[in-house]
């Protein structure tokens, strides 16, 4: 407020309000101001400390702010002019023009520049600048245009965890080759990651030499630390983070850069491009050209060229509202890294698969993965891609999730659930190897580290499970080993709180009904299939039509509410919408009436219509269907999906198996956790959800159809409650008995009951199907209460 009062208190404010708006990248005058202070503060304190320990400095006459007396916009600037003469500090380069931008006359101007070096006394004072990047933080939390950037810092605490495991990879490696790693950080930000990365390697190496590493930094930070941004200022913190470490040296050059592609740092998607120029704080040095012919000032090589670490926590964005800017200009470098043999990039999925890519084309053979990645990324269909590459050319994967309440996200403010995935890429470095069998090492914490001691002590604790065990809990988490069950198959152990849940749910889907608390496990009589294998799904709501006064209408019909259309019986009926008070029965009736508005496109919808309809968005909170059958033949809809070419008798086994305990916990495990509470199912991935082969031509199939064809009339009529409510839910307790009996298991044993019932307290106590929601968890704790 100070310097915007003053500027506005001159007659060319106006003006120097503008330049420093467009110096600092701010649409407003406010978040020009909030920047600049950020990066003035990071050039005092820079500032301050070269004065106090770089000697070639002090006999330039480098004097601290608290010697200058009053803080001037001249000697500010002589001061940081000395610095950026003599050392390799992008810092300064960008703070000069942003004091420059300001008029000298500017009366409040020395009243800011005192407090900030008062400020970076405080800080000093705290003497923790080698791990926190104050004005670093500071800055990511008042950068104006983050959506459009797609700009959430991670916590340093979920740093140190994250590259505290990775480094965990390097322990076996000698003093020499610890020393020469090539760390990349592709969208680094401020450098919180690359820091703790490079801390990590540090006390790697001092463990290994017995002596302190910082003799080697300046030949680190000039050779072997390749951070890369799409904001010059982001660059400049991440360089005063790491500068930060060890301020006794002096760095020329670096490998911090600054990329001004439309497509930021993806552009190394492109395999033959190998050459990043735009370098901060590069004195007196020409730019170079590979073999490729690519100028660059360093390169980021591929194969054996490559790098050793890849440690990032990459933006999420995809083409949406808000976000388009991080997308532009991708599908060329998308299909040219597909030629390649490099097909992790789903546009739909987001950013984060192409810097899925970027990693795998750049790391060399044993080279480490280790990113931050939404927890769709182990469940989502548009993820398929980027699971079957992982399990393709990495081994040794580790993903950890957060299963702990009012904690979803590893980054600060995503608001989306997240997990951290660490991958060594195969010895061979054959990039077009077949896929084969993978173990996923699958860790859910039940909070998240708070302290960087905690994220420290929790990475070491992780790294050492011993590889012979596969499953295990200790006090800080629960761990489970899977095998991918097919190329892409959803890693469905990451994220499920408790164990034993995640231990029914594997044996269930090898087709076995595990009970954890007998450690008793009986072979389902039907072998398990997939969806598709039933019938596959019927069109998207996309083609089906859209809703009446919709603004994007598109489609064969306009659909209209059944209640409010009037019409007693319609021409054309949809299973359109969820509505969770009314659809408590497997038997419902249709939801919307419809209208036809593109009749050559009705006529082929008409052939698609069922009677056996799929929830693609479940939450299992509020709705008590799974599956739902109607009477006549209807369409599908945006919430419910038609299920095609199926019979009825397999029709009735498929709904009382997916509206059963046995269902739901398949639905939980493969399902796309987008937040606490609900399951869904994207489009293109519902054909492949496991699932007893009911069709087959075998006698336990076509027992499991009779006795569905005798019980499911009484079934569909029973009123369920929400599937979180599962556990005390007499009528879905009927469904689990039908189910379990079509399945060969004897309904009436003491110990298939006690094995539902204990597989439905698992279920509701799961985060992700009871949401932390209080009535719910209050209803379950004093149902186990009752000693039930």
């Amino acid at each position: 407020r100070n310097l915007l009062d003053s500027l506005r208190l001159i007659p060319d404010g106006e003006p120097a309000l503008a330049e420093l708006m467009e110096v600092a990248g701010c649409d407003t005058p406010s978040d020009a101001a909030q920047t600049v202070c950020a990066i003035w503060l990071i050039a005092i304190d820079l500032q301050n400390d070269l004065a106090a320990y770089s000697d070639k400095l002090r006999e330039s006459g480098l004097q601290s702010a608290e010697n200058l007396g009053t803080l001037t916009k001249a000697k500010t600037l002589a001061a940081w002019e000395k610095i950026k003469s003599v050392n390799y500090l992008p810092v300064v380069e960008i703070a000069i023009p942003c004091l420059e931008a300001v008029p000298s006359r500017t009366g409040g101007l020395s009243d800011v520049l005192s407090s900030l070096a008062e400020l970076s006394d405080e800080l000093n004072a705290l003497r923790a600048k080698h791990i926190y990047n104050f004005a670093g933080e500071l800055w990511q939390r008042i950068v104006p245009d983050r959506e459009e950037r797609a700009a959430h810092y991670t916590k340093p605490e979920i740093a140190e965890l994250l590259a505290t495991l990775g480094a965990s990879r390097f322990s076996t490696r000698a003093a020499s080759e610890l020393s020469e790693i090539d760390l990349m950080d592709a969208a680094c930000g401020t450098g919180t990651l690359i820091g703790a990365g490079e801390r990590a390697l540090r006390r790697l190496l001092a463990r290994k030499s017995g002596r302190n590493a910082g003799a080697l930094h300046r030949e680190r930070m000039e050779n072997h630390i390749i951070a890369i941004d799409v904001n010059g200022i982001a660059g400049a913190l991440t360089a005063k983070r790491l500068t930060d470490m060890d301020v006794h040296q002096m760095y020329e050059n670096s490998k911090i850069a600054v990329t001004d592609h439309p497509a930021g740092s993806l552009t190394l998607l492109d395999p033959d491009y190998t050459g990043i120029s735009e370098v901060l704080g590069y004195k007196d040095v020409e730019q170079t050209e590979d073999e490729s012919g690519n100028i660059g000032l360093f390169h980021v090589g591929l194969g054996n060229r490559g790098v050793d670490w890849a440690l990032m926590n990459p933006p999420y964005s995809r083409p949406r509202a808000g976000r388009e800017q991080a997308t532009k200009n991708l599908a060329p470098l998308r299909a040219k890294a597909k030629r390649g043999g490099y097909a992790m990039s789903n546009g739909q999925a987001g950013l984060a698969t192409d810097f899925g890519n970027l990693s795998l084309m750049r790391l060399k053979p044993d080279g480490v993965f280790a990113h931050v990645l939404p927890l769709t990324a182990a469940h989502a269909e548009t993820w398929q891609a980027w699971r079957r590459e992982m399990e393709t050319h990495f081994e040794d994967i580790i993903a950890v999730a957060n299963v702990g309440e009012g904690l979803e996200s590893m980054s600060a403010d995503t608001k989306m659930n997240e997990m951290l995935v660490v991958a060594t890429r195969r010895k061979s470095g054959v990039h077009r190897r077949e896929w084969a069998k993978t173990r996923i090492l699958c860790v859910n914490l039940p909070s998240a580290p708070l302290t960087l001691s905690a994220g420290y002590a929790l990475a070491n604790e992780i790294a050492n499970i011993p590889d012979g065990e596969t499953d295990g809990e200790t006090e800080n988490f629960g761990f489970v080993r899977i095998d991918t069950l097919s190329p892409g198959f959803p890693w469905y152990a990451v994220g499920n709180a408790n164990l034993e849940f995640s231990a029914a749910a594997s044996a269930l889907m090898r087709g076995e009904a595990y009970d954890p608390s007998r450690l008793a496990a009986a072979p389902l009589a039907l072998d398990m299939a997939t969806l598709q294998v039933m019938g596959g799904a019927g069109p998207t709501h996309h083609l089906l039509g859209h809703p009446a006064g919709h603004g994007d209408a598109r489609g064969a019909f306009e659909w209209t509410p059944a209640a409010a259309s009037g019409a007693a019986v319609a021409a054309h009926r949809s299973m359109w919408s969820a509505e969770s008070k009314t659809q408590t029965r497997i038997l419902t009736p249709p939801t919307h009436n419809g209208r036809v508005v593109n009749r050559e496109l009705a006529q082929r919808m008409v052939e698609k219509r069922g009677r056996w309809f799929i929830s693609r968005n479940l939450r299992w909170t509020s709705q008590a269907l799974a599956f739902a059958h109607t009477r006549n033949e209807n369409h599908g809809g945006r919430a419910w999906n038609a299920l095609q070419e199926i019979s009825d008798a397999v029709g009735r086994c498929v709904a009382l198996f997916y509206n059963s305990i046995f269902g739901a916990i398949i639905r939980q495990v493969y399902g796309q956790s987008t937040q606490p509470g609900r399951a869904t199912i994207q489009v293109g991935a519902i054909n492949g959800i496991p699932c007893p082969n009911f069709g087959a031509d075998t006698p336990a199939a076509q027992r499991a159809r009779d006795i569905a064809a005798m019980r499911f009339d009484a079934c569909a009529e029973l009123e369920m409650q929400p599937f979180a409510y599962c556990f005390r839910d007499k009528s879905r307790h009927q469904i689990d008995s039908v189910a379990a009996d079509m399945l060969g298991l004897d309904p009436s044993d003491s110990g298939v009951q006690a094995m539902l019932a204990h597989w439905r307290l698992l279920f509701a106590s799961e985060p992700n199907v009871n949401g932390r929601q209080k009535r719910i968890l209050a209803s379950l704790a004093a149902f186990v209460g009752q000693g039930v």
